[in-house]
Order: structure tokens, then sequence, then C-alpha cells
């Protein structure tokens, strides 16, 4: 469980750090790959298997360069990520996910720019 707990904690990493780089600082190809990842780690967990849906539609939108799109769905995985971080138990990465949910929020709204 600790390699577990590790990987995400990397992931959010990885991603506050591709997402604090702005639009512009990141390719959809590197989007793609970063939702795959993410796609790959929710589905370990019953309880954040349901989050794999709304990652598919955001890798599908960046795959077709569809930037509307993937300004909504990345304005509600905001959402959705701030409910999975009001709902985790303390030190499960609580804090970080809600990092990542203003993140993600941050980010799209600079799309929409």
């Amino acid at each position: 469980m600790a390699h577990h707990d590790q990987k995400i904690q990397t992931m959010i990493d990885d991603t506050l750090h591709t997402l604090g780089g702005g639009a512009p600082a990141t390719s959809p190809e590197h989007g793609v790959n970063l939702v795959e990842d993410w796609i790959a780690i929710v589905r370990t967990n019953v309880n954040t298997q349901w989050v794999a849906e709304p990652l598919a539609k955001l890798r599908d939108a960046l795959d077709s360069n569809n930037i509307r799109e993937v300004e909504r769905v990345m304005r509600d995985l905001a959402g959705q990520t701030e409910d999975l971080a009001n709902n985790a138990a303390e030190g499960q990465n609580k804090q970080e996910l809600r990092n990542l949910a203003t993140a993600i929020r941050d980010f799209a709204q600079g799309m929409a720019k």
C-alpha cells in the first residue's frame, strides 16, 4: 500500500507542476498521457473508480483538441476532485486533493481567456 500511496503523491505533484505551468506550457499529448496515468490509478480503488469516466472524457477532448470541451470537463473535474477531498479521511491526501482541485479550476479558467 505504501507504494500505491507514493504513486498517488507523485501523480499529484506531477499534475500540480504541469498545471502550474499554464496552458501554453502544456501540450495536449502530455495532457493525454497524464490523464491516462490518472485513469490507471483511480481504477485501482473501488472508491475512486467512478472518476475514470470524467477522466476519459477529458482524455478524449484533449485527443481531439476540443479546447472548449477540455475547459468544461476540467471545471467539472475540479468540482469532483473537491468532493473527493471533502469526503476523504484525514491523511488521505485531503489537502493535496484540495490543492489539485484549485489547480484544475485555475487552469480551466486560464483556458477561457
